[in-house]
């Protein structure tokens, strides 16, 4: 019997230092290798300009009768384009579009006719079960998670479905997505001590905090699912066995339950693997964890905990629906660091409603605050989050906005509150604040980063400053001004 040939592709426009495709990685990994031929087309990692012939030949020359697409919203006009370039080659292939973008925004998305199905949510095993019913000439109308047109192009959206035992779910397979090559080509998403070999982890899923800026409650739901402490050992011990030296887990909520954060911990110290680190990128909640945990984290191979208070801001805290108070913070700071563990803070500027008093409230605390260092994001609205949603009510966006990148001086969204205002002059005063008044802190990035990779950020916001000047000034002379 022939195998059902499906092509899993990553868009391009993805920062292949800071991300890799883990989505597809679990997708290949759940699939019943006897009865399809899959390949993965990352033409993030293999620089494929979508411009040329080189994504049509890959196409072509697979002849896939399933194509699937992941989209973040940064990349959703690229992966829309990688679509229309198939259908156009390849006419009677089967597309599909998945990702965080299609989950927030399917209605939006499935106006093109290009698509014929979409997915939201998670995937791993509804996928599967798609291509099962395909291949066996069976309905799978009635898939979880499935998003189509019935015959008279009325759009359908089935329910996600939430995996409530994650352990049903197959490990990734990393050599599917190449993460040798990714690390080979840099990837060390938000880890900078040296250690090369780094690799993510999703041990919990879900959240049920109700931040207006962030959707993962809608991607993963409310309910924090967890896989059992047994699970992630397993996990962690075969990516030592790959030789990685540093493990993100890339979880919203890790330390959510206090107590299984400890056994997980405890779980990584019995095993006693030499030379290997831990990392929670994407931040802890403050309020979820005490004085144990810091230090069993630290026992563990964690040297820096990520918080993120968002705002200096009490005021800018409530419109955010934080939920923080941020009278809490400086103690639970001054508690972890005595676990010997260094501190980073997470700081959104330019929110919806912020004031230049509320931008100099989260500088004064970001300084006074003991943390080793902040993060300064420059806010953007994700489609399908409440913020989102409210912005296209006032106007201030239309409903096909797409985010730039938060890490980059170049803003798609301007908060009017703050408009002329530079945020990118208020970013490196605030950093050169920070080392001022605590001089330990350069001491801090200095081992976190190096010199040269901190001198490159601080020459990429000066040249930024002194371009932003010129135009200026140019703008000034030619009447705009």
């Amino acid at each position: 019997m022939r195998k059902i040939k499906v092509a899993l592709i990553n868009p391009r426009g993805f920062d292949i230092k800071q991300y890799l495709p883990i989505s597809l990685a679990y997708l290949k990994a759940n699939l019943d290798d006897e009865g399809f031929d899959v390949k993965i087309i990352d033409c993030s990692l293999w620089g494929i300009n979508l411009l040329s012939q080189e994504l049509k030949k890959e196409l072509q020359n697979f002849d896939p009768h399933i194509l699937g697409v992941t989209a973040w919203s940064c990349v959703y006009k690229e992966a829309l384009a990688i679509i229309q370039l198939a259908k156009s080659i390849l006419p009677e292939v089967i597309t599909i579009i998945g990702g965080p973008h299609a989950t927030s925004y399917y209605n939006n998305v499935m106006e093109n006719k290009e698509i014929d199905f979409l997915f939201r949510g998670e995937a791993e095993l509804s996928f599967p079960l798609f291509l099962k019913r395909m291949k066996e000439n069976n309905s799978v109308y009635d898939i979880k998670g499935l998003v189509y047109r019935n015959k008279t192009g009325k759009l359908i959206a089935n329910e996600p479905v939430m995996v409530d035992n994650l352990d049903v779910i197959k490990m990734p397979n990393y050599d599917d997505i190449d993460l040798d090559k990714y690390i080979e080509n840099g990837y060390r998403y938000a880890h900078h001590s040296g250690r090369e070999r780094v690799a993510p982890i999703l041990t919990t899923r879900g959240c049920p905090y109700r931040c207006q800026f962030c959707s993962a409650p809608q991607l993963t739901g409310k309910l924090v699912r967890k896989h059992s402490p047994e699970y992630v050992i397993r996990w962690i011990k075969h990516l030592y066995k790959k030789g990685i030296q540093h493990i993100n887990i890339i979880d919203d909520n890790f330390t959510f339950d206090v107590a299984y954060a400890k056994k997980i911990c405890r779980g990584i110290i019995s095993l006693n693997l030499k030379d290997l680190s831990f990392g929670t990128p994407n931040g802890i909640r403050m309020q979820r964890g005490d004085a144990e945990l810091w230090n069993l984290m630290k026992k563990a191979g964690w040297n820096t905990l990520v918080v993120a208070p968002e705002s200096g801001s009490q005021r800018m805290l409530k419109i955010m629906e934080k939920d923080l108070n941020l009278g809490i913070v400086p103690g639970i700071v001054n508690e972890i660091k005595k676990a010997r563990l260094g501190v980073v803070g997470f700081f959104i500027i330019g929110y919806p409603g912020e004031t230049k008093q509320d931008l100099l409230c989260t500088r004064n605390f970001a300084v006074k605050t003991n943390f080793d260092f902040v993060v300064l994001h420059k806010f953007q609205p994700l489609p399908g989050t409440p913020v989102f949603d409210a912005l296209i009510k006032k106007g201030e966006i239309q409903s096909d906005f797409l985010p730039a990148d938060m890490a980059t001086a170049n803003l798609g969204y301007l908060n009017p509150t703050l408009e002329g205002y530079n945020l990118q002059r208020f970013v490196l005063v605030t950093y050169m604040y920070m080392c001022f008044f605590r001089p330990k802190r350069i001491i801090y990035l200095l081992k976190q980063f190096g010199t040269t990779h901190i001198l490159r950020g601080l020459k990429k916001m000066i040249l930024h400053l002194k371009a932003k000047a010129f135009l200026r000034v140019q703008n000034t002379q030619s009447g705009i001004f």
